[in-house]
């Protein structure tokens, strides 16, 4: 091995305990760095500690972040929080400054700002899989489960948790956004003589009028999140709701509204059995539609018996269950039976007709102090003749 090689192994085994989390639609609070897991400096009344970042992409290569954070959980201090960072395969720095100032209390409502140059990537993939998941997957198996874009610009926000489970956002976003593409140079341990999967352009307009965009958005974006969920006991209610309107009277080069609505109900069936449900609903409006605001089902996280974003749409229908089997109670294994079913569309007379249907087994494994390991075994359940796919995934 190499020496740049060698120092890449090193960085990306750093990321096992500093994840970035980068999603432009990300909905909580900006503190969310773990450098504070190594080394503080802290008193009574006030806290600096470092700020560490590391991810490794088919765009970046490893993107790796340093800087310094301020907070005070005892006066209303404003949090702030200063990063600079470098991305070896484009040889590009990045950078992300945040600040943060609470009102009346520390944990009720707050207002701020986020100055930011950095690579991007959608609320949507971030979900399919965990910022450390997909670092794994691209370092070692050369799958990388996300999209990416440049994102330069600033973004206000006010911030209300109105309970324990009860949270609001707004942000006034200015963006100017633009292309990445994929560097066939970046090094993984395994299949290094395939191809990553190309970084698609940013376009506008869909389907046969799309058309290469690079340019300014300007939006407003808000989020309502309820989230009663209880670990243990297996019970509660996580309801999300995103409205985002660009383009109109607020300028910029868009002009779309994105509405999404996300219901997830998980049941205690028994002592060891589970059932969680999850429903999404969501639709676009606007001709000139971008890109990388489109719905996607296909892959880790949704429609897993099918390729990655296989299917898109401006309208969006999912559904999920999953049954869990307590295998063993410390570490806990567990076995996960799922099915899968959605569509995504660009008319309204296509929907019915572009339903697609998967199922599959997950084994979940548990450990306290290092986190959860999960491997799914996905098929499509309308052809005889259907690949199967494994995905693999790690929750820090």
């Amino acid at each position: 091995m190499s020496f740049s090689n060698a120092v890449s192994f090193l960085l990306v085994a750093i990321m096992v305990a500093a994840p970035a989390a980068s999603a432009d639609e990300d909905s909580d609070a900006f503190i969310e760095v773990k450098g504070s897991d190594f080394i503080d400096w802290c008193d009574d009344t006030l806290c600096l500690m470092p700020a560490m970042d590391f991810y490794y992409t088919r765009v970046d290569g490893i993107n790796y972040s340093i800087g310094i954070q301020y907070l005070n959980d005892r006066t209303l201090h404003p949090r702030v929080s200063a990063i600079r960072g470098w991305m070896s395969a484009r040889e590009e720095g990045s950078y992300r400054v945040d600040f943060e100032q609470p009102i009346l209390s520390r944990d009720g409502f707050s207002f701020g700002v986020r100055l930011y140059d950095q690579t991007a990537w959608s609320r949507e993939d971030a979900e399919r899989i965990t910022d450390l998941g997909n670092n794994l997957n691209a370092f070692f198996a050369r799958r990388d489960y996300r999209d990416y874009y440049r994102r330069e610009g600033v973004t206000l926000f006010a911030n209300m948790i109105a309970t324990d489970a009860l949270t609001l956002r707004i942000e006034h976003r200015n963006d100017l956004l633009s292309s990445l593409e994929t560097k066939e140079s970046v090094w993984s341990v395994f299949e290094r003589d395939e191809d990553w999967r190309p970084n698609p352009r940013l376009e506008t307009g869909t389907q046969g009028s799309a058309l290469p965009f690079e340019g300014r958005m300007v939006s407003y974006v808000g989020t309502i999140v309820y989230d009663s969920r209880e670990e243990y006991t297996h019970r509660g209610w996580l309801v999300r709701a995103v409205l985002e309107f660009s383009g109109g009277g607020l300028g910029g080069d868009y002009d779309f509204d994105k509405y999404y609505l996300e219901l997830r109900r998980p049941l205690r069936l028994s002592p060891t059995q589970t059932l969680d449900l999850t429903a999404s609903w969501g639709t676009g409006v606007g001709e000139d539609y971008p890109s990388h605001k489109l719905f996607h089902l296909g892959g880790p996280g949704d429609l897993r018996g099918h390729d990655y974003k296989s299917f898109a749409g401006k309208n969006l229908l999912f559904g999920r269950a999953e049954y869990g089997v307590d295998l063993w109670p410390d570490p806990i294994i567990k076995t996960i039976f799922f099915l899968d079913s959605g569509s995504v569309w660009y008319s309204g007379d296509d929907a019915a007709s572009e339903f697609r249907h998967d199922f599959g087994i997950g084994f979940k494994l548990d450990l306290p102090t290092l986190g959860e390991v999960r491997v799914d075994v996905a098929r499509a359940a309308t052809s005889e003749d259907s690949d199967i796919f494994v995905y693999f995934d790690v929750e820090y």
